[in-house]
């Protein structure tokens, strides 16, 4: 055998040996392998949801179909903490169908390609197919609840925007549905409607058709309603007379209802206050329990309850509840309105409420009712008159122990607010000055008016070197006087000054009485400037004076009586 012969077989050999070592490795490198990572066979636990290819145009699924798939699959035990069901896609393949009912095979594959399908639960869904329709059906508002509206108001029709909506379905639902309804309740409503609604579609059974789809789903409806000329709604109110029994105290004064609907002739309706009251009182003497009485309303001769039928009695049912003494009181607090309008006056049916209050009978035997607020909240109401409830604040914020005290009721619950424009008033003020002897001069002021509450009296003297001064009358009670005095010419030398006099009045009507106040300025030379002020509550109202102005008055001259009903006074000055 030759050299190279003998070489090649050496070389055929060390191949192979090596060759059968990497096969032996590779043998020994996979079982250990495989017996450290060995496949497992089980169901995937998360469902894997199914998605639709191919879904045929003008058809519409209508009835429940499968939407998940569960697997059962063979992976490698380190593949089964990586998959997710976000690593399998399952699918149906609609391609093909047509109207009816037909199965469709679930394929599912898995993004790790180790990772083997066994099976698949369920292995195909079946699905119904039917004809997609649309069709457009006009808006009908059904009114619920139309009980439960306050008696004497009318509604109008109401008007729909838009007033048709598309149905868009399985032909059979859409051709199902008898009626697109909106539903609006009136319950307890008094004002006018404008809000969306939301429509639903109705069968012929009014049962809601749900698989039928509305655009839009809501419309807006609008909705007039209006008080009835001769009716009214007024408040009820309920008084109680003498003293419960030792330890206890009237806790609270209810009327049910605590406001009514009147009816009657126009005119009497149109005059009739805000609050009615009961006939007579609750006689609360040593009473230790709640009390409970049907009351009659104190109404108008011809007027009666709209609910009432022909001979029964006007009646409310007042209850007074009555607990044993942890600290209560009753206070009267005069009542105020609140955020009311530009340019608008109200008048408040009454001018005080009851208040009762509970709490620790130390804080109560001390309560100043200047830190109680009482109030009606009128922002946002027109001219006319409404119904307002009534609301009382304590100011925690001035006392921190008052917030153990609680408001426990307030009479009356509601109130009557008379809104109206004020009238553009056109006042006049004339002020003479008389010189003795020489020289003359006349001061004529400026009077404007604006609506405040309060009362006070401010005076701004304001001297200017050889001249007359400046005299500025600020009065405030109800409408508010200003009357500016310029100073006069020409200037006065050192002869004897003359004397200035400025007079005006106010007045402000209120629920039963009316309240004046005089203010009057004099200045004589050499002497102080003297301010008189004088403020007069009368029972009944004053006739307005005759138009006019006070006589220019010497030094000493007096100011108007408090009785100043001869006095006269510009007419225009008066409220209207």
């Amino acid at each position: 055998m030759s050299s190279s012969e003998l070489f090649r077989r050496r070389l055929w050999d060390t191949l192979g040996t090596a060759l059968l070592a990497v096969v032996l490795a590779l043998v020994v490198w996979v079982n250990a392998t495989y017996q450290n990572d060995m496949p497992r066979e089980g169901p995937f636990p998360d469902p894997i949801h199914i998605e639709v290819l191919n879904a045929p145009k003008g058809l519409i699924l209508t009835n429940q179909a499968d939407e998940y798939v569960s697997v059962r699959i063979k992976a490698f035990a380190s593949s089964w903490s990586s998959l997710r069901a976000s690593s399998f896609r399952a699918t149906a393949d609609w391609s093909g169908l047509s109207e009816g009912v037909r199965p469709v095979p679930v394929k599912v594959t898995c993004s790790d390609p180790t990772v083997t399908i066994l099976s698949t639960q369920p292995e195909s869904v079946y699905v119904q197919l039917e004809r997609l329709a649309k069709q457009d059906a006009t808006v009908r508002v059904e009114l619920k609840d139309m009980d439960d509206m306050p008696l004497g108001y009318a509604v109008g029709s109401p008007q729909v925007e838009p007033e048709s909506v598309t149905l868009e379905g399985p032909a059979s639902a859409v051709e199902s549905v008898a009626a697109v309804i909106a539903e609006l309740s009136l319950a307890g409503q008094r004002t006018a409607v404008d809000r969306m609604v939301e429509v639903h579609p109705l069968d012929r059974d009014g049962k809601l058709v749900s698989s039928v789809r509305l655009t839009p789903e809501g419309v807006r409806v609008r909705l007039e309603i209006e008080k009835k000329l001769n009716y009214r709604e007024v408040a009820v109110r309920a008084r109680t007379k003498g003293q419960p029994a030792r330890g206890y105290f009237v806790s609270s004064v209810g009327v049910e209802p605590d406001t009514v609907t009147v009816v009657g002739p126009p005119a009497i309706i149109a005059a009739m206050p805000g609050l009615v009251s009961v006939k007579g009182e609750v006689d609360v003497t040593r009473a230790t329990r709640m009390l409970a009485e049907r009351m009659e309303l104190d109404l108008p001769e011809g007027v009666s309850l709209l609910t009432e039928r022909e001979g029964q009695q006007s009646t409310v049912l007042v209850t007074v509840g009555i607990d044993a003494v942890t600290g209560g009181t009753t206070v009267e607090l005069p009542l105020q309105a609140r955020k009311l309008g530009a340019g608008l006056m109200v008048r408040l049916s009454v001018p005080t409420v009851d208040v009762i209050l509970r709490g620790p009978a130390v804080l109560l035997d001390d309560l100043e009712t200047d830190l109680l607020d009482a109030y009606v909240d009128i922002g946002g109401l027109g001219e006319g008159k409404h119904q307002v409830r009534t609301v009382v604040d304590i100011l925690v914020a001035q006392d921190s122990e008052l917030r153990l005290l609680v408001v426990a009721s307030i009479s009356p619950g509601y109130v009557e607010a008379d809104i109206r424009r004020i009238p553009t008033p056109t006042p006049t003020a004339t002020a003479t000055s008389t010189p003795t002897p020489t020289p003359t001069a006349t001061i004529t002021p400026t009077l404007t008016m604006t609506p405040t509450v309060g009362v006070t009296a401010t005076l701004t003297v304001t001297p200017t070197l050889g001249a007359t001064p400046t005299l500025t009358l600020t009065a405030t009670l109800g409408p508010l006087l200003e009357a500016t005095v310029p100073p006069a010419g020409p200037t006065p030398t050192s002869t004897p000054t003359p004397t200035a006099e400025l007079a005006a009045m106010v007045m402000t009507p209120g629920a039963g009485q009316e309240t004046i106040a005089w203010l009057v300025a004099r200045q004589a030379a050499g002497e102080p400037l003297a301010l008189e002020v004088r403020i007069v509550e009368r029972a009944l109202p004053i006739q307005p004076p005759q138009a006019g102005v006070p006589a220019p008055r010497g030094e000493g001259a007096q100011a108007p009586r408090s009785e100043g009903a001869q006095a006269r006074f510009p007419a225009k000055a008066w409220p209207a």
